[in-house]
């Protein structure tokens, strides 16, 4: 495996863990998916990162935090960003939130054996070393589970929010406003497993992160509406508010097809997408504009001018959280296709292919070894 944009030498015994151990698969099968893009590399790269089996989680091992591991961390985000592999991007919150909770176990041993050490639950090289919205997460997450006294949305917003009083220069607050915007729109790709609990907000909780996250931004005299500030705030509201609308379910769901359709798609592996305007549901793509034609509830005037002039062709997929239903049948196919919603998202969105290019200059900052 090489990885060059780490420029971490890589420990003779890695790996001494569980974890490690998981990385190097992960690291592997995300270098054979960029070489050879297809179905099968993808679907084996997805297995590795779509863990939502508590007991395959184990801290079996060395107990360390080395420099290469958090370069592997940094490395596998970019890489989740730039390919578009959201699944990837929350593996690693997954896995930071592992070893911050493991390093709080560890750190009751000081008291056990007598020895005074109020820092032994902090992760130096995580400090250090993680890119910055993975930071956060991790300075958040150490203090719920260390304090428990609030809930993990309260404890993010102290955390942002403390950060935010000592950030005095243009560039302290570009930086917190762009790690809380990619830190709330990565963890509202989450799939609603028992490991990722903390991160259902309610909608009172969400209510408050996207208030903090409005005066960051408002600070950073970013504007709403321009890209790319606009597409993340799209995403990441209505990831959330999607999934909290019925507590956070993430039953089953399925897909009813024709029969010739479900023959077809057996043999060729896909199922085709629809435009939107082909779509039987009469109200599609007509409840938005019209809940913004009475803007008497609007607050702010550049909302009161959205057009909603269509700019692009989309496409959709339809599923159903009805099972056996004969409705359904009647209306859109007797074959079902049968789904769990940890694994649907992953398989069916689209994946971005491109290479990663390092700037001539990009080590100038870099200090000196």
């Amino acid at each position: 495996m090489e990885i060059e944009e780490k420029m971490v030498e890589k420990p003779k015994d890695w790996p001494m863990n569980a974890r490690e151990m998981a990385l190097e698969a992960v690291c592997e099968k995300v270098e054979e998916f960029r070489k050879n893009p297809s179905y099968k590399t993808r679907e084996v790269l997805l297995s590795l990162v779509c863990n939502h089996d508590l007991n395959q989680s184990t801290g079996i091992g060395l107990m360390r935090v080395t420099e290469y591991e958090v370069a592997t961390i940094n490395y596998l985000y970019m890489i989740g960003a730039a390919h578009l592999i959201n699944s990837l991007k929350v593996y690693l919150y997954d896995l930071i939130t592992e070893t911050t909770r493991l390093q709080k176990i560890m750190s009751w041993c000081n008291s056990v054996l007598g020895v005074n050490d109020e820092e032994a639950a902090r992760i130096i090289t995580y400090e250090k070393g993680l890119m910055l919205p993975l930071k956060l997460y991790h300075f958040a997450y150490q203090k719920y589970a260390i304090e428990k006294e609030f809930s993990f949305a309260e404890q993010l917003l102290s955390v942002v929010n403390g950060v935010l009083q000592v950030s005095t220069t243009e560039d302290e607050v570009d930086s917190i406003a762009y790690a809380y915007s990619a830190l709330l729109h990565d963890i509202s790709n989450m799939h609603g497993s028992k490991k990722e609990r903390i991160w259902e907000f309610t909608r009172e909780e969400l209510l408050e992160l996207f208030k903090l996250e409005a005066k960051i931004i408002k600070m950073n005299n970013q504007s709403p509406i321009m890209r790319p500030t606009k597409g993340i705030l799209i995403m990441q509201i209505s990831n959330f508010i999607l999934k909290s609308r019925h507590n956070y379910n993430e039953d089953y769901i399925c897909k009813y097809l024709p029969k010739n359709v479900a023959k077809v798609s057996v043999t060729n592996h896909q199922i085709w997408m629809k435009k939107t305007e082909l779509l039987n549901d009469k109200r599609e793509q007509k409840v938005i504009p019209e809940l913004f034609q009475d803007t008497s509830w609007v607050k702010y005037d550049w909302i009161k001018d959205i057009d909603f002039t269509a700019t692009r062709t989309y496409y959709v997929s339809c599923f159903s959280k009805a099972i056996n239903s004969n409705e359904m049948q009647k209306d859109y196919g007797q074959c079902l296709y049968g789904y769990k919603n940890d694994r649907i998202v992953d398989l069916i969105a689209p994946i971005g292919i491109m290479k990663l290019k390092k700037r001539n200059d990009a080590d100038d900052d870099l200090p000196v070894r």
